[in-house]
């Protein structure tokens, strides 16, 4: 067992994010009236592309300042979960943006418009270098940060569309087949859609407190119950707060004969083991004795959850 799961290293560079913000939301001015002057959907796309990576990186910073703030009051966990809702605000937004895209490629290809291709191009070769550039210099906050991870992919994925359009530039210009404007939007609208599924998908675990991906709870009550002498577990949770950050909860079942200084060292052992061969960055393990240690763990992993969920029903017919 490997901890191979991304947790939190170190404080995310803000100052580049900002940065990178004003240096995007400039080109997409520029973009967008290159693209309105030459009739290139294609450019109008990348710009409207850009302005959600232009969001994405705003919505990035605000976040890197947000998580650094101390719990409290009611804010008990902290503020870790907001780069979980500007990644559901961004991939909405992306969502929005690329339906747009495709039903205006789609009106393209119906009724086609010439495009200048020369400028399209000179302006596409900008793109392309503006957002190496950037996704290059969030490189390497992307290792060890979900929130700079996925502004760094935003601009690395425009890199790679604005390079389409410089292609779709140079067959309008070579064959003057202007159909190769709005497939190219097309192509650009399903990338928007991927990325937006992909991000909305990630969100919506995280809001869900669904385990995360590489944590199976099965694997993890098998690990507990390999530190002596734990030989049962149940009522186990494991979920996001958010930048990687793994909480678990759960019951262990101990024999009666333990003092409570032995209990306080197991509950101490199975913590660092988790740590360690996890990655989890906070555990809440409330030992129990050994009433449970003559059933397998597995087989009442969740039943704490499902005894209060049964118990809610049973309580709500009561009350009719």
């Amino acid at each position: 067992m490997g901890n191979s799961h991304g947790h939190v290293h170190g404080p995310t560079s803000g100052t580049r994010l900002w940065i990178s913000l004003a240096v995007t939301l400039l080109f997409c001015v520029g973009e967008a009236v290159a693209g309105w002057v030459s009739h290139s959907l294609a450019l109008l796309s990348d710009a409207g592309h850009n302005v959600s990576d232009a969001v994405a990186l705003g919505l990035a910073a605000y976040a890197v300042a947000a998580v650094q703030k101390p719990a409290g009051g009611r804010h008990t966990y902290g503020y870790l979960r907001v780069s979980t809702l500007t990644a559901l605000f961004n991939s909405t937004t992306l969502v929005v943006i690329a339906l747009g895209v495709a039903f205006a490629a789609v009106e393209r290809l119906r009724h086609p418009e010439p495009i200048a291709g020369n400028l399209m191009i000179a302006v596409a070769v900008v793109s392309v270098l503006m957002n190496t550039v950037i996704a290059l210099a969030l490189a390497g906050d992307a290792r060890h940060s979900l929130n700079s991870r996925a502004a760094f992919v935003h601009m690395a994925g425009d890199a790679l569309s604005a390079a389409a359009v410089v292609v779709a530039g140079v067959m309008v210009r070579k064959t003057g087949w202007v159909y190769a404007d709005p497939v190219v939007s097309l192509l650009i609208a399903a990338f928007l859609l991927l990325s937006a599924v992909g991000i909305l998908r990630e969100a919506s675990d995280v809001l869900m407190e669904k385990a995360p991906r590489g944590l199976d709870p099965e694997r993890l009550a098998d690990a507990i119950v390999t530190v002596e002498p734990v030989c049962g577990v149940h009522d186990l949770h494991v979920w996001t707060m958010g930048e990687g950050q793994h909480l678990l909860s759960c019951h262990v079942a101990l024999p009666g004969s333990q003092t409570l200084l032995e209990t306080t060292q197991v509950v101490e052992r199975v913590r660092r083991m988790l740590h360690k061969e996890f990655g989890i960055e906070h555990c809440t393990i409330q030992p129990e004795e050994d009433g449970l240690c003559r059933f397998s763990h597995r087989q009442s992993l969740f039943c704490g959850m499902e005894a209060h969920v049964q118990a809610g029903h049973s309580h709500a017919g009561h009350a009719h």
